[in-house]
């Protein structure tokens, strides 16, 4: 796990790359990772679970290449735009690769933040303060976020048995699409009197005051830019659109019965679920959670554990093609 501090915003150069500071917690997360699969792999039936990966529809399959591929593509446009509100223009190619490599990184080691890292160093590169490349990051995540929370309400909504399924999902999805909501508008909404820094008691520490203030004005950066935060919501629900078909063409490479209306609640909660910092990359929750939702469609164990390592090899050789073109690409 990589445990960095938080950088300094004031500097015109991205942080050095931090040692963990808490080790404990990695080696926890690896034994969760390690606890979780030995369970599940021992309570699983592995022949059906390789006959299962066996009969895999090949087409279906390398549909749902294909929209890894299509998923970076927006991602890249939507983090073009959300530079470019501060006039950092980076070619939507050169993002196209930095989003490969970041895969690389996240996929190969236990954290997420080695992709975001990466990310937010290419960001510089291209001439993007590091306030502004750190902002159009954290930016970039809550509008996925807040738009796959969206879509999971909406179809919801629309399902007359999921409440059935899944009992108390709509209050579920409503605090957390709220909350995103809440931070969203805490970061765009400009402070009383216009102000750009954050008013903090005497007490505080010069140092912590300084990086403090200078996050409250890293924050109020997109204040006036409507046009370009709707376009950036439009953009995340293609891409979540996109990752719920994923998922959905995973399930019909496979023959699941489960429509694809219930791909857009279903891939939302494994992917909140995942998120959660408890394990190293998902390994043993993804399994975990793919097992007990589509239980509720009536899939198998043994199915539902050949999609999740479907799943997770996809990733795996996606984050492979990032490593080649961190090999290729210029430094």
């Amino acid at each position: 796990m990589v445990d960095a501090t938080p950088p300094d915003l004031t500097a015109d150069a991205p942080p050095k790359a931090q040692k963990p500071k808490n080790k404990l917690f990695t080696i926890i997360k690896v034994v969760a990772s390690l606890g979780l699969i030995t369970w599940i792999v021992s309570t699983a039936n592995l022949t059906d679970v390789f006959a299962a990966l066996k009969a895999v529809d090949v087409r279906w399959l390398l549909f749902a290449v294909c929209l890894q591929f299509v998923g970076a593509g927006l991602i890249s446009l939507r983090w073009k735009g959300l530079l470019a509100v501060q006039s950092v223009t980076p070619g939507w190619l050169y993002l196209y690769k930095s989003c490969l490599v970041a895969n690389f990184f996240r996929q190969f080691l236990p954290s997420i933040i080695g992709g975001d890292v990466i990310r937010g160093h290419d960001a510089w590169k291209a001439a993007a303060p590091w306030p502004v490349a750190l902002m159009s990051l954290l930016l970039d995540r809550l509008l996925g976020l807040l738009a796959l929370a969206l879509l999971a309400m909406v179809a919801v909504l629309f399902s007359d048995d999921m409440s059935e399924k899944l009992p108390g999902l709509q209050i579920w999805l409503a605090a957390a699409f709220v909350g995103l909501s809440l931070v969203l508008s805490f970061l765009l909404l400009p402070r009383r009197n216009g102000a750009t820094k954050l008013s903090l008691p005497s007490f505080v520490p010069g140092k912590v005051a300084s990086k403090l203030a200078s996050i409250g004005e890293a924050m109020t950066m997109y204040k006036g830019h409507a046009q370009a935060l709707w376009r950036g919501i439009g953009l995340s629900l293609l891409l979540q659109i996109n990752v719920v078909t994923f998922y959905w063409a995973l399930g019909q490479s496979l023959g699941l019965p489960v429509d694809y209306t219930s791909w857009f609640v279903i891939a939302p909660i494994a992917i909140f679920v995942m998120m959660v910092p408890l394990s190293i990359n998902g390994i043993g929750v993804r399994e975990a959670i793919f097992i007990f939702l589509l239980a509720q469609w009536g899939v198998a164990d043994s199915t539902a554990l050949a999609l999740a390592w479907l799943e997770y090899g996809i990733f795996l050789a996606f984050g492979l093609v990032g490593g080649v073109v961190y090999m290729l690409r210029k430094t």
